[in-house]
């Protein structure tokens, strides 16, 4: 054993010199052996939480490591690290053994005992451990455990607040509310199990002296929407007698219109409309406050939890509500932590909501099993859930960065190794792993491999085949990180696997070594009108789709990894509709906050606008999507507006004297655009008046 080793190096130092030689040659083996012998504790982490350890922890670890542990989490979330124990020689520096923790902003180098007890949180949503001892003096090492933290709100959930008057979770004072005469509402909650009551509130709003302006609940009588004091019951909209929110996430839509009286249900795909004649004509003030769950001690809150509460002030169809998707951003009302105020106590972070952001769980990259490594322990990883098996193996390297896709180029390795071992798969994998990984190491480009698979194979030397000889067959991908634009041929890599057959473990040799570059994805049509470029494996081409110059398709050039080569998926066409209502979302989403329009964009958001107002049929959901877009348009500069201003203000003439509508008028009220809409009786009709205030006497007013 190499500790035994280590002593009589320490002990019998008075040796003759060819004992000493004999010995340091033993030893140099043997150190080379435990530098590679727990190659193990160099892994991806992707679980929730987790714990991992030097290697041999809570024993010594030992000489000539070199761990790497990433721990990664989706976007949306950031890592907490906590060293439970934590003792690495001491030096100045950390010169000799040392824990590097790159939090994603500036590598820390740690060693000695102070860390221990300590926590660090990563700033983005990974974070890198590097663990490495020299040749001399152990130490216990170190024991830390993971988790992930929700920074987004997409990842969390809120448990609706029981006593309103503490820990409130309402909508940010920041978030103006304006004078709504119709709204959509969309949410997902949760109710206890063991909970009878049937008298609570989902959300309220009010105005500064508390007075309930809307909210929405269940009483004896069933679910009820309120506005303005005027409860609408919800029957055969919503059970009355029987619970529609249970212990799983279910989302619900409310729809009201104050012009036709009515109010919309969407709840598990199906749409339902309630007259309710009571709130025809209704308004809803603004500059209320909106809280989850009751506004008073009187009526209960939901006991539950509620997530995804997006509001809009306007209607929402049926079919828009089926095509709904997490990208739909609230115009009024957002899930994102800029639009809520929101007790820490009241969040909790979820694997399974629905718009989350995930990672499924990978597999530790190195193998498992510890019984092909002797006497040398391993460095042990425990997470919270255990992954699945997987037929891929990352191989390490200290030399490497890792984000193959950005710039990776792919190279098929196939070699054939023998030995006259009678070693099993497993182990020749171990084998050529190692000794792939020793061999691309330190060299002058970045390359790294991310996948191997072994098959028995067979030598044929003349006509006669050696029986005792055992080979094997290994396929091996290799990725090059051309970042710094440096050539890497074929050639270079094959001779660099032969200078080092040597080198091989096990008594194996080298027979035939083929490298070949994983071919692109060959430029092609598919389908008509839809021209695909040349592509590497694994980018993903976006082109315009056709006749537009905003909306995108894109198809990806895949990797094989049962042979290596690459292949073209299927063009993804899904943002290509001519669908009315997807098209307004898209572009809706195209033209929303933070979006860079510029005139040759906006020109083109117009052009399609018109072909709507003018081909389809507008009814109120589709009409306020457009007039949002033109709303959100309208904020952008004098210079980008100038070739289209005159076109836009034509199709919102053209869209007022179309659209469809309940009742004798509507109205529609965006951040920069208003419009109001009445149904006229020509031989009647004497004149008429309407009255427009900006909000928040603003100065820059238009009519």
């Amino acid at each position: 054993r190499m500790s035994h080793i280590s002593e009589m190096w320490c002990y019998h130092w008075k040796w003759k010199l060819q004992h000493c030689l004999f010995l340091f040659t033993t030893y140099i083996i043997c150190m080379q052996q435990a530098a590679h012998g727990c190659y193990d504790c160099r892994t991806v982490l992707t679980d929730p939480s987790g714990v991992f350890t030097s290697p041999c922890f809570p024993s010594d670890y030992p000489n000539s490591q070199a761990c790497k542990w990433i721990i990664r989490a989706p976007h949306g979330f950031i890592i907490q690290l906590t060293f439970i124990d934590f003792d690495i020689e001491e030096a100045p520096g950390c010169i000799y053994d040392s824990l590097t923790l790159d939090n994603g902003e500036s590598p820390m180098n740690l060693c000695g005992i102070t860390a221990k007890g300590l926590s660090y949180n990563s700033t983005g949503n990974e974070m890198i451990v590097l663990f490495k001892s020299d040749f001399s003096i152990q130490k216990k090492g170190f024991n830390a455990s993971y988790v992930r933290i929700a920074v987004s709100l997409k990842n969390q959930k809120v448990i609706i607040p029981q006593v309103p008057d503490i820990d409130a979770v309402s909508v940010a004072e920041t978030v103006s509310v304006p004078e709504l005469r119709q709204f959509t509402v969309c949410f997902e909650a949760t109710k206890g199990n063991s909970d009878d009551n049937d008298d609570w509130k989902v959300f309220s709003y009010t105005d500064a002296l508390l007075r309930e302006l809307f909210s929405f609940g269940k009483t004896t009588k069933g679910h009820f929407l309120s506005i303005s004091g005027t409860q609408c019951i919800l029957k055969n909209a919503l059970p009355r007698n029987a619970e529609f929110f249970t212990g799983t996430f279910q989302q619900l839509c409310v729809v009201w219109d104050s012009f036709s009286g009515t109010v919309g249900i969407y709840a598990k795909s199906t749409y339902h409309v309630v007259d309710c004649p009571e709130i025809f004509d209704k308004v809803i003030p603004g500059n209320g406050r909106l809280v989850l769950g009751s506004n008073s001690n009187e009526v209960s809150s939901l006991n539950g939890d509620i997530y995804n509460f997006r509001l809009w002030n306007f209607t929402m169809n049926a079919q828009t509500l089926a095509n709904l998707s997490c990208d739909v951003k609230g115009n009024i009302v957002d899930w994102e932590n800029e639009f809520w105020s929101i007790p820490t106590s009241a969040l909790k972070a979820e694997n399974n909501l629905s718009c989350g952001s995930y990672l499924i769980p990978s597999s530790s990259i190195e193998p498992t099993s510890c019984a092909n490594l002797g006497s040398l322990c391993q460095a042990t990883v425990n997470a919270t859930t255990p992954t699945p098996p997987t037929v891929t193996t990352n191989m390490p390297a200290t030399n490497r960065n890792d984000k193959p896709n950005n710039g990776g180029l792919f190279y098929r390795i196939s070699i054939v190794v023998s030995s006259s071992n009678p070693n099993s798969v497993s182990k020749v994998h171990d084998v050529v792993a190692e000794w792939l990984n020793r061999t691309f190491q330190n060299w002058n480009y970045t390359v790294y491999v991310v996948n191997i698979s072994i098959h028995p194979t067979s030598i044929r030397e003349g006509t006669r085949q050696k029986r005792s000889i055992k080979s094997f067959s290994a396929l091996a991908l290799l990725v090059y990180n051309s970042t710094n634009n440096i050539n890497l041929e074929d050639e270079d890599i094959r001779q660099k696997l032969i200078s080092n057959n040597r080198t091989m473990e096990e008594g194996y040799q080298l027979h035939t070594v083929d490298v070949d570059p994983v071919e692109k994805c060959l430029a092609e049509e598919n389908p008509p009108n839809y021209f695909w470029p040349d592509t590497r494996p694994t980018v993903t081409n976006i082109t315009f789709c056709h006749g537009s110059s905003v909306q995108t398709a894109s198809r990806t050039c895949y990797l094989g990894l049962q042979n290596y080569t690459s292949y073209w998926g299927q063009p993804d066409l899904r943002n290509c509709t001519e669908n009315a209502a997807d098209i307004a979302n898209q572009l809706l989403n195209l033209t929303g906050e933070g979006q860079q329009l510029t005139s040759d964009k906006v020109n083109d958001v117009v052009q399609k606008l018109k072909k709507i107002v003018n081909d389809e049929e507008i009814d109120e959901s589709l009409g306020s999507t457009v007039v949002t877009i033109f709303s959100n348009i309208l904020a952008s500069s004098d210079s980008v507006l100038a070739a289209s201003s005159s076109e836009a203000l034509k199709t919102i003439d053209a869209l007022a004297l179309k659209i469809h509508f309940a009742g004798p008028s509507m109205s529609i009220s965006t951040r920069n655009l208003a419009l109001g809409v009445s149904s006229i009786n020509s031989t009647s009709f004497k004149g008429g008046s309407f009255s427009v205030s900006p909000q928040n006497n603003a100065s820059d007013f238009q009519v």
